[in-house]
């Protein structure tokens, strides 16, 4: 109360102290913003100590983030959708047979030449088809997983290695996983009572599955871009914080180990490529994550013979034969262990062997880079460098992004006499790899090709920074990385 329009200093003194305490903590949000959001999630959302195995709110999800200091940027709304969605049918069978109508089967062993959509952006993209769109099936079963919850159905996405009588797992690659979409009968269920697979249609029968939490589906988004990212542009700078990033979230998945360590073999972090494939062979010894060690074998033959030691080559070689023979035996139906083995002939200078091989994995994946690359190498080894060269154009035609099977194709095509095509495939690989990296493999083409390789060759253009999802991720100095000493200290689950 005022008395003659002055204020008793008491009251003043004692309302300041009333005052203070929200003074200061305004001043600490305005000061310390990331922190004071931070605590003021913790204090409004009650969070375990590992993310539950249940669908979560964009609050839940937005603290669990908070708390361990995660950015994934624009990934965190993926499994959000923004509004209502007309047009799609109520139950799970409906909407999994629309999805699968407009998907066109492709091969899984590469990633598509675009950023992995979300939720909406993937239901978008079904209802505007005119044909059928290349889509992942990490996006299809999350769009499908995004509508049956605005329904109020509760579903989670789970990752699928392999499906009952198909005789090849369920993600060659073994980096972008296979995802369908895990059906409960109540909101209280523990156990999914279906699965649902979008990608390959109807109801699904795997043989081997995990059901995955929010926080892991989105650790799938960022590997499935890591991969995109270095395949593209051999850009390990950007596209390994998003690994790491993606492994703070799911340590234990092996398709991410299997990205970072592709990502560090081509960085050159050989020691710590083996122990991450090896970790992932421990999480998951199947088809793929044995693949992978056999092109390390692969690698060290090639090496071993370049240095003369033929005996010590032969004995990699042979010892990724028996591998691969192992893995087609469990799956006979594995277009991708077919090729490797094809390999694995013609570094044994077995060329006859290696075109069964090809013939086998041709008439299971036709769509596959890889086959045609390999199938160029045997045309090669069989003196026929024409045919070899129209093999490396359809390769580089279903993958044309990938900076490593452009540089193959300038070697076979200047082999055929084809130097215009030559020039092309390296001005278009010199593009795709980072400024800072084009000294490097400036050399590494001069000294493959010769050194006027690149004359006439245009000049890559100077572009602006692309908008990619790993520049929205942060500086990467400040990702929490893990130390790699730990690739191998896992906690499984029983």
């Amino acid at each position: 109360m005022r008395r003659g329009g002055v204020e008793p200093a008491q009251e003043v003194v004692a309302q300041g102290r009333a005052r203070r305490p929200w003074v200061l903590v305004v001043a600490l949000l305005i000061v310390g913003a990331g922190i004071g959001y931070a605590l003021y999630l913790a204090t409004t959302v009650a969070l375990e100590e590992t993310p539950p195995l249940r669908p979560l709110t964009a609050t839940e999800l937005a603290a669990y983030l908070e708390r361990d200091q995660i950015q994934v940027g624009p990934y965190e709304s993926l499994m959000m959708l923004s509004g209502e969605v007309d047009g799609w049918p109520e139950g799970a069978a409906e909407i999994s047979a629309k999805m699968q109508a407009v998907s066109s089967r492709w091969s899984l062993e590469r990633p598509l030449p675009r950023e992995l959509f979300g939720a909406d952006q993937t239901l978008a993209t079904i209802d505007a088809a005119e044909g059928r769109v290349n889509l992942y099936p990490l996006e299809m079963a999350t769009a499908m997983t995004a509508l049956l919850r605005a329904r109020g159905v509760k579903a989670m996405v789970a990752e699928v290695w392999a499906l009952e009588g198909t005789g090849a797992p369920a993600d060659p690659s073994g980096m972008f996983g296979y995802f369908v979409v895990a059906l409960y009968a109540s909101a209280a269920a523990a156990e999914p009572s279906a699965f649902f697979d979008p990608w390959g249609g109807g109801e699904a029968e795997p043989a081997s599955v995990r059901v995955l939490r929010d926080t892991e589906v989105l650790a799938a988004a960022l590997g499935t871009e890591a991969a995109h990212l270095f395949a593209r542009s051999g850009d390990g700078a950007k596209s390994l914080p998003m690994v790491e990033t993606a492994l703070l979230l799911d340590p234990v998945s092996p398709s991410l180990r299997g990205v970072n360590a592709t990502i560090l073999l081509e960085s050159g972090g050989v020691d710590l490529a083996v122990r991450e494939f090896e970790a992932a062979t421990q999480l998951r010894p199947d088809g793929p994550r044995q693949l992978n060690t056999v092109q390390l074998h692969l690698a060290q033959a090639s090496i071993l013979e370049m240095n003369g030691q033929q005996d010590a080559a032969q004995a990699e070689f042979d010892r990724g034969s028996r591998i691969v023979g192992e893995v087609i035996e469990r799956w006979p139906r594995y277009a991708r262990a077919h090729v490797l083995l094809a390999s694995v002939y013609l570094g044994s200078d077995e060329p006859e062997r290696a075109r069964l091989e090809l013939e086998a994995a041709e008439a299971l994946s036709p769509d596959a880079p890889l086959l045609w690359s390999i199938w160029a190498q045997y045309h090669l080894s069989v003196n026929d460098p024409i045919t070899a060269a129209a093999n490396m154009k359809r390769a580089v035609s279903l993958d044309p992004d990938n900076w490593q099977l452009r540089l193959q194709a300038a070697r076979v095509l200047q082999g055929a006499d084809d130097d215009e095509g030559a020039k092309e495939n390296l001005s278009a690989a010199m593009q795709m790899v980072p400024p800072d990296k084009r000294a490097d493999i400036r050399q590494f083409i001069e000294r493959m090709m010769g050194p006027t390789a690149l004359d006439d060759a245009p000049s890559p253009a100077v572009e602006e920074a692309p908008a990619d999802p790993a520049l929205m991720l942060g500086d990467p100095q400040n990702l929490r990385l893990r130390d790699p000493g730990e690739s191998l200290k896992l906690e499984l689950d029983d």
